[in-house]
């Protein structure tokens, strides 16, 4: 208690806006190269990503069609015939799964024995068949094992099973906007707020599809799942690249990313031991109530409240004491000069001005400049290949007939090794280079499709997931290195706008397959290798970000030449947080 009565008795010291930024920036260097605040914040970060594994990829488990589904007779229900007897006479030689049966008179055939009946139906057949009609027409679906998939909560097979497919849509879609808005929410209110946000949403969303007894809401829950795994993903992912040192900035990104198949396998292995669909859920839903203890804890990035000008509370956050400095006043009265004659010198502020200045101020200034715009609109092609050739290769591969418990649990183990890779390449080829690389790997295994035969199903499956492998770890090293190409100040919505093209490509996905893959069942595959490889040889016209400085202002942005990555003017340098990476 002396202590802290003798810090407060400490007299205040007035100091430069310069001079306040080098404290914090120096003490945050210093904090994150090593202990406790680095393995704190990462924990923090790290952990609730792994429920985006959970429910981003639950759809697999939760909306599977049914595999013993088939038609019961209305007028055959009193009957004692089996399943196997009632099928043989509804369904013969029909292979629509129950969808559809043969309009015989089954209310006078439920008045005669079963092999009567059958005897009947078989001389009618030689003579003519009955018509084909659907199944609604004369019964209802049945299912062995209905609790399983919400597909018969709601009855979505055969004309409505296009239906089904919406509940990942609407994932896809609320991704899509939840990137979007949660990046420009992080930039403007803060990485915690949005943090906490998506986690809120997170919850709620949970409990909607847990509970909800109409597939509208259902549909309305997986849209806030969406929309918050990108509250949940890049908020931390940008805690972790602002305040971590590069010596464990490359590798814990890596790692952060690598938790998300920890996810898939967590819920593979979760399906297996729990059924009924509404209990699976509930099983995914119960951890992501430990999100709260994260927002709690989870402190507000200090490069974040550098870059808003709010230094008293990254001096709190950072040297974990209050602040005993202040801001000069000659400096602050300086600034209120000067904005009163600019003020005075002004007309009336029209709304676009206003737009500009407010909700409209971070796009506009991420195609405010030549360098910036270079950067992103090669960021948004690297991101929306990326993330179409990640599903199409899920999606192909979804069609092998193999459990899909060891589908998915196989696909997460194959995506685990898949981020070690680029912790080794960074080490010793640079951001630049990795990319470009991990970008080839993925359009030539893609490519290699086209000279196997068709009948050659092992090796045609072994470079789907020789692809599937390199996008898995092409998609971890380009958010690094998208994070690390923007400044502090448009990161989190470049980013967010980054992964909301991600999702064009993710929603384009199934189009590619479902549309191009009965035309040919190479062409899918081949799209995505050529458009791969387009990518990779557009990360020549990026800039190296990992022997640089992190810039936290747009007028800091690189060149593309690795030798101009100095900024732009050496004295706008003097006026910014210096950051040893």
């Amino acid at each position: 208690m002396k202590m802290n009565k003798n810090e407060s008795e400490k007299p205040k010291e007035f100091i430069s806006e310069e001079t306040y930024k080098e404290i914090i920036t120096n003490e945050l260097e210093r904090i994150g190269t090593s202990g406790k605040f680095v393995w704190f914040l990462f924990f923090l970060c790290i952990t609730p990503n792994i429920l985006n594994g959970f429910h981003v990829n639950s759809y697999t488990m939760l909306g599977h069609l049914p595999d013993d589904q088939w038609c019961e007779i209305d007028d055959l229900r009193n009957t004692n015939w089996t399943i196997d007897q009632i099928l043989s006479i509804s369904q013969r030689d029909l292979n629509t799964k129950g969808c559809t049966i043969w309009n015989w008179d089954y209310q006078y055939l439920s008045e005669i024995s079963f092999e009567e009946a059958y005897n009947y139906t078989s001389r009618m057949s030689d003579i003519s068949l009955p018509s084909e009609i659907a199944c609604k027409a004369k019964g209802s679906y049945q299912y062995t094992a209905p609790a399983s998939t919400f597909v018969t909560d709601w009855e979505l097979v055969c004309e409505n099973a296009i239906q089904r497919t919406s509940a990942q849509v609407f994932i896809s879609l609320g991704k899509f906007f939840g990137s979007f808005s949660f990046g420009i929410f992080a930039d403007k209110y803060g990485r915690k707020s949005a943090f906490t946000l998506g986690a809120a949403f997170f919850i709620v969303s949970s409990l909607f599809c847990t509970f909800s007894p109409w597939y509208s809401l259902f549909l309305i829950g997986r849209f806030g799942l969406g929309s918050a795994s990108s509250g949940l993903f890049y908020p931390g992912f940008t805690m972790i690249v602002e305040n971590i040192c590069i010596k464990h900035r490359s590798w814990m990104s890596i790692a952060f990313s690598a938790s998300y198949p920890i996810g898939m396998i967590l819920m593979a292995a979760a399906a297996y031991l729990v059924e009924p669909w509404r209990y699976l859920q509930l099983t995914l839903t119960i951890p992501a109530l430990l999100a709260i203890i994260n927002c709690y804890l989870l402190p507000e990035s200090p490069r974040w409240l550098l870059a808003k000008g709010r230094y008293d509370k990254a001096y709190r956050i950072v040297f974990k004491q209050k602040s005993h400095y202040h801001l000069n006043k000659m400096t602050t009265i300086e600034n209120f000069t000067v904005t009163d004659k600019k003020t005075d010198s002004c007309t009336t502020v029209t709304l676009w001005g206003k737009l500009k200045a407010g909700p409209l101020k971070q796009i506009i200034e991420l195609f405010a400049t030549g360098r910036v715009r270079k950067l992103i609109l090669t960021s948004y092609f690297m991101f929306c290949v990326t993330s179409l050739c990640y599903y199409v290769t899920a999606l192909n591969a979804a069609n092998l007939a193999v459990s899909r418990f060891f589908y998915v649990a196989i696909t997460g183990l194959v995506d685990l090794p898949s981020y070690l890779v680029p912790v080794v390449m960074l080490r010793f080829t640079g951001r630049k280079v990795t990319t470009m690389l991990m970008f080839f790997l993925t359009g030539i295994a893609l490519l290699m499709v086209l000279v196997v035969p068709e009948s050659s199903t092992t090796w045609v499956v072994a470079f789907a997931m020789l692809g599937r492998f390199g996008i898995s770890a092409t998609y971890s090293v380009v958010t690094l290195y998208a994070a690390e190409l923007f400044p502090t100040e448009i990161r989190n919505s470049a980013l967010g706008t980054c992964s909301t093209w991600a999702h064009v490509g993710s929603i384009t996905a199934p189009y590619a397959v479902d549309i191009l893959g009965p035309l040919g069942w190479y062409l899918p595959t081949t799209i995505c290798g050529v458009c791969v490889l387009a990518a990779g040889l557009l990360t020549l016209l990026l800039p190296e970000t990992g022997t640089g400085k992190l810039s936290d202002h747009i007028e800091d942005v690189p060149a593309t030449s690795t030798s101009d990555m100095t900024p732009i003017s050496n004295n706008k340098l003097r006026n910014f947080p210096k950051v040893t990476n």
